[in-house]
């Protein structure tokens, strides 16, 4: 069985980001679907090497612009090499950080127009998360955990840098409720709110069942196998 969608986990540091997308992925390996897992900047040989310029200390002021432009230019690297190929596959991606990422830390946390954003993410026409989850904790919290390793450059940020950049997270959850999930960092894992709008969203749904016909059924919730779009999509499968 093979069904192609594109997840990213947001949060800021230390939230649990890469424990959740494990867990995720193991998950879905044992339905038989084949998972990459991508992180962001990174994951080409030229997004590595964006990555460790984004992320080296310098005396330089760093222009939250040049960080955007760096971050596409990882993004669009990896979309094209990365994402389009595996998900025309059939495959799952999951992102650690993706287009949702740099709206909360370049917008919300550094100024950047979100508009700006949004019109070099229509223009490089790169792909979008079918599903985010976001992993909400305490900024204190999180500064905590960071103090607790050698921080990178992003890592040194302000406290109430942060704190601005869980804000904007927040707001994108509100206004992108078809596709962001907030999951509290102390109440259980990501992994069964990311199962349950798996099995009940109609629209990955449908593009279970486009992508894989009559397989996708079990993978999907109850209430939705009798519905009539999904049978349609079905019918045109020849089911």
């Amino acid at each position: 069985n093979n069904i192609w969608m594109l997840i990213s986990f947001e949060g800021i540091e230390g939230s649990g980001k890469s424990t959740q997308i494990k867990l995720l992925s193991e998950k879905f390996e044992k339905k038989g679907l084949k998972v990459i897992c991508v992180r962001e900047p990174g994951g080409t040989l030229i997004g590595e090497k964006i990555r460790d310029l984004f992320l080296e200390e310098t005396d330089e002021i760093f222009n939250p612009l040049t960080e955007v432009l760096l971050l596409y230019s990882s993004r669009k690297q990896l979309d094209e090499q990365i994402i389009r190929p595996n998900l025309a596959e059939g495959n799952i991606v999951i992102a650690d950080r993706f287009y949702h990422a740099t709206i909360a830390y370049q917008c919300y946390g550094k100024g950047v127009e979100v508009g700006f954003v949004e019109y070099i993410h229509e223009k490089l026409n790169i792909s979008k998360p079918n599903l985010s989850v976001l992993i909400d904790i305490d900024p204190q919290l999180s500064r905590q955990r960071i103090s607790q390793r050698d921080p990178d450059r992003m890592e040194q940020e302000s406290l109430e840098f942060f704190s601005r950049v869980q804000e904007g997270y927040k707001r994108l959850e509100e206004n992108n409720k078809d596709f962001v999930l907030q999951v509290a960092q102390d109440n259980g894992t990501a992994l069964e709110f990311v199962n349950e709008k798996f099995k009940k969203d109609k629209d990955i749904a449908l593009a279970a069942v486009e992508s894989v016909g009559e397989d996708a059924m079990d993978l999907i919730d109850e209430s939705l196998r009798k519905d009539e779009d999904i049978l349609n999509a079905l019918s045109q499968h020849g089911y």
